[in-house]
């Protein structure tokens, strides 16, 4: 009976072992999409496992996390920011109870006008009802000019404020740890095996594999079709010697203050796509700053990464059109903070409850486009 026993409890012992391998969706990425899906979907009691290879670096862990309301090339609100900036703002706050940590930010945003044209175009454009919650009428010298150069005054937007992306990416990274849901892997496309009503990783079975890989989005062999633009971004991290700013100003870059410094940002390359810094674009974003700020700056820290933007500006959500078990959830691009968290719960209700996405944000509208 002994030997029966041992057998029956080594039988068990399997069993259990496969079920700890078991999930309801494994995410590849754990950048901002993937982490704020990952979340998303453990509210919904769902079991998660994010494959991430910590060597790689992404433009969410570079980017400042500036959440601007408006386009101020023409002084629009930003696409569906009454819907996403709430949306957002509560989910980061969510962040802060569970994590113990503050991390996202409310800072007035200055637009500084570069002449008087551009201040009466403002002007005009405050008195239109539906940007009243987002841009303030009021022209402002707000700084102390003695190292910033700004005539023709300034004037704020409303409702605008950053996240902390790395510092809270790298917090909820052990969170997920925590809760045994992550694992720290490059992510072989070959090891994938499609089975009926689910799929296998590597000898890890789920649901759907959603993927949110970012730029690298483009070398997976099962949504490289998607159409991508990719641009890469490079940001410095710098101190002034007497310019103290409490508040981000922009005048053709953003000066954010960020912890004891500041973030000096961003430049835009659409035709060298790696994650390596370079000469050219500190000198760019030096040159621009220096245009209104007459200051001694030094350079903390340089990064570039590329953000997954598309040629349409709109995110990429949905399944794949033949393999059902595969998904993707990317494309935030530049406004990734804002839209992430909304169209994280429109993607959760699609696998959870099969509810239809927005057509502008279903990958469906690229399908024709297929390789």
């Amino acid at each position: 009976m002994d030997r029966v026993d041992n057998i029956q409890a080594s039988k068990q012992k399997k069993v259990s072992d496969n079920n700890q391998n078991r999930y309801d969706f494994i995410i590849v990425g754990q950048g901002l999409a993937g982490s704020v899906l990952a979340y998303s979907l453990m509210q919904k009691k769902q079991k998660v496992l994010v494959i991430d290879e910590e060597a790689q670096s992404s433009s969410s862990r570079v980017a400042a996390g500036l959440c601007n309301p408006v386009v101020f090339k023409r002084l629009t609100k930003s696409w569906m920011i009454d819907e996403v900036l709430p949306f957002a703002k509560a989910f980061y706050q969510n962040q802060e109870t569970l994590l113990n940590e503050q991390f996202y930010f409310d800072v007035p945003l200055y637009k500084l006008f570069v002449d008087e044209k551009e201040q009466q175009f403002w002007k005009q454009k405050s008195n239109e009802p539906h940007l009243f919650d987002w841009i303030n009428d009021k022209t402002e010298f707000p700084f102390d000019a003695t190292h910033l150069t700004y005539p023709f005054g300034a004037a704020k937007t409303l409702q605008s404020g950053f996240l902390k992306t790395a510092s809270w990416l790298s917090k909820f990274k052990n969170y997920l740890i925590d809760n045994n849901a992550y694992l720290n892997q490059k992510f072989d496309y070959s090891k994938i095996e499609l089975i009926e009503n689910g799929v296998v990783w590597n000898g890890y079975r789920a649901k759907k594999i959603i993927f949110c890989e970012g730029y690298q989005c483009t070398h997976n062999p099962y949504f490289d079709w998607l159409p991508f633009k990719l641009t890469k971004g490079e940001v410095l991290t710098v101190k002034f010697k007497n310019l103290e700013l409490k508040h981000a100003i922009n005048k053709g870059v953003f000066v954010l203050p960020y912890e004891d410094n500041y973030k000096l940002g961003a430049t835009y390359n659409w035709d060298e796509l790696d994650e390596v810094p370079t000469q050219e674009g500190k000198e760019q974003l030096l040159k621009r700053a220096a245009r209104f700020i007459d200051d001694d700056i030094e350079i903390i820290s340089h990064k570039a990464g590329v953000r997954p933007t598309v040629s349409d500006r709109r995110p990429l959500l949905g399944i794949h059109p033949k393999e059902k078990q595969l998904a993707v959830f990317n494309g935030m691009g530049t406004k990734g903070v804002m839209l992430a968290p909304y169209f994280a719960n429109k993607m959760v209700h699609l696998m959870l409850k099969n509810e239809p996405l927005p057509s502008e944000v279903n990958i469906n509208r690229f399908i024709k486009k297929e390789a």
